[in-house]
């Protein structure tokens, strides 16, 4: 496979305003952890108390060392409300400290690849780019800043943020609509909360408030994944981004392992429908996504992963993969080599 035809997929997957569906696999290379990372993080940090929590803790740990990653690890079992609110709490400061570190380096040399594909993306008639994540870091909102672009998550501006459930919050820029990238953080945000009174607010903070006035609000791996899902802000987000991918008339793929129910059954759907233009990028493609490439993305995709000092891409005419020798083409910016 050439590097042309491998540039003409991404080519028409960029001129179609790509839906940006971005996992775990994004943020680390900003330094953000992995989910093994936050599975050492917790085993090393959480600390139980009474039988219940260390009979259910102990399955979690076990699930863990027979090889689980932290999703199936978590997935079915019932913890106790208390663990549940520990494991919320070490998570957000896990990743808490290494974004608290990256605003830090992007205040001073913020150089996003992402933000410098947005920012393309608006160098057209296109008014919103759609951006659908899975990650509570806020990568994607400081990809937007390093370029002045303008995005939205649901709340209203200011430092104690209201939530804006119906939508009718609009961004001008002079007489005209401004251009705005939409996030869809459909597993909550660092800087999101439930107050004590079940008021949501957004805080841009970077240290946790007091757990009797302020709950985060992220949803962690396993069950109370799905219980969280039918609360608001998640249910209006969730509803936002299932519109941004049934609508898509591309995806563009970052680090998205296709383990999430709320995600990738709508890009499978929208494939089948309309076969459009899908790039899907990470270091190492999971088996669910290397599934996804081959039976149900259609004939109009290419996977991307990294393999020695080159990479090895996925395509209809190559569904098995094929190395080539030109390095990072599995990253946002080996894609925005070919297409910017």
């Amino acid at each position: 496979m050439t590097e042309e035809q491998i540039a003409k997929t991404a080519q028409s997957c960029f001129e179609g305003c790509p839906t940006i569906v971005l996992g775990s696999g994004a943020s680390m290379p900003h330094g953000l952890p992995s989910m093994g990372d936050l599975s050492t993080y917790l085993c090393k940090n959480l600390e139980t108390y009474g039988k219940a929590e260390s009979d259910a803790w102990l399955l979690v740990k076990t699930a863990l060392a027979s090889g689980d990653h932290l999703e199936a690890a978590l997935e079915g079992k019932t913890l106790p409300a208390s663990l549940l609110s520990k494991i919320v709490g070490l998570t957000w400061r896990c990743v808490n400290e290494k974004d608290k570190r990256l605003l830090e380096d992007a205040a001073s040399n913020g150089d996003f690849s992402l933000g410098r594909l947005l920012v393309r993306m608006f160098s057209s008639t296109h008014s919103e780019v759609h951006v659908v994540t899975t990650n509570y870091d806020r990568v994607a909102e400081f990809a937007c800043n390093s370029k002045n672009v303008l995005f939205q998550t649901g709340f209203a501006p200011g430092y104690i943020q209201t939530w804006e459930s119906t939508g009718r919050l609009r961004m001008m820029h002079g007489s005209k609509a401004a251009r705005v990238v939409k996030i869809w953080k459909i597993h909550g945000s660092l800087d999101w909360f439930r107050t004590a009174d079940d008021r949501t607010v957004g805080l841009p903070v970077f240290e946790l408030p007091s757990k009797d006035h302020y709950t985060p609000l992220i949803v962690t791996p396993g069950l109370n994944k799905y219980e969280k899902t039918y609360e608001d802000p998640f249910r209006t987000t969730i509803n936002g981004a299932d519109a941004a991918l049934k609508n898509a008339s591309a995806f563009l793929c970052v680090g998205f392992g296709f383990r999430d129910q709320h995600i990738h059954p709508k890009i499978i759907e929208r494939c089948r429908e309309r076969n459009v233009p899908t790039v899907v990028l990470a270091r190492t493609l999971t088996e669910e996504a290397k599934d996804f490439l081959k039976s149900k993305a259609g004939t109009n995709y290419l996977g991307i992963e990294r393999s020695g000092i080159g990479s090895r891409v996925y395509s209809p005419t190559a569904p098995e993969g094929v190395d080539v020798t030109t390095p990072d083409l599995w990253s946002i910016d080996g894609f925005n080599n070919l297409v910017l």
